[in-house]
């Protein structure tokens, strides 16, 4: 049911030129980063892939406003398709095209395949975690205004550790950021230009499967709460 599932969205949004449009802007940034000299890439490419990769997972609410509108959300609660696999579906399906955004602008924008595997891994993890805070947040809203409210919010907040992760937010109270999920996906995307221990990547690694447990667990409450129950 989840590989149908994610056939048939991955075919309407290439028709609705979605995800089409979502790797153009990927190839952008890696267009982007090549701009940028040598010696400042290992700040840039973290920041790019955080934002197209890892960030945009959050705007897979622009799609749940699009399928409540033609009522393929309000289908779930009336036929026996699993509103569970739907979720898994979306989040299955924006993870693949997130890797493929992710080795675009790491290819174009470095040139080089050293030290992709950890842009992968890191784009997996934050990719999945934030496609299902996406899912979760937009539940709730029927107004695209609305959802783009909380959504800055997360976004602000998401890219605070990098100013925290190069020193310039020094004071105690900022080593809370260490809990917000996009603080571990730098250690991934940092790893092809410095050293990143073993450690530290298991640690993030196992920092963004607990938050990839939790933003499931988030989503599946409030979708099932706010988009099908609500719809029936």
């Amino acid at each position: 049911m989840i590989g149908e599932l994610v056939r048939l969205d991955l075919k309407v949004g290439t028709r609705g030129y979605v995800y089409p449009i979502y790797l153009l802007v990927a190839l952008a940034y890696g267009l982007m980063v090549m701009a940028f000299p040598e010696e400042y890439r290992s700040v840039v490419v973290p920041i790019f892939l955080l934002l197209e990769p890892g960030l945009v997972g959050t705007f897979v609410g622009t799609i749940i406003f699009a399928e409540k509108k033609d009522g393929t959300i309000g289908a779930l609660a009336v036929t026996p398709l699993d509103w569970r696999a739907y979720i898994l579906a979306k989040t299955l399906l924006m993870a693949l095209v997130s890797l493929l955004a992710g080795a675009i602008i790491f290819l174009i924008g470095t040139r080089s395949l050293d030290g992709l595997p950890y842009v992968l891994a890191g784009t997996l993890l934050v990719s999945t975690v934030y496609t299902l805070l996406g899912i979760a947040i937009s539940a709730k809203y029927r107004d695209l205004d609305d959802y783009f409210v909380p959504l800055l919010g997360v976004m602000v907040v998401s890219l605070l550790p990098f100013a925290h992760y190069h020193g310039y937010l020094t004071g105690g109270i900022w080593k809370v950021l260490y809990a917000v999920p996009s603080y571990p996906s730098i250690y991934f995307f940092s790893a092809p230009f410095e050293s990143v221990s073993a450690g530290a990547l298991l640690r993030s690694a196992l920092g963004l499967v607990i938050w990839g447990v939790l933003a499931y667990y988030f989503a599946k409450v409030r979708f099932y709460r706010y988009a099908v129950e609500g719809l029936r």
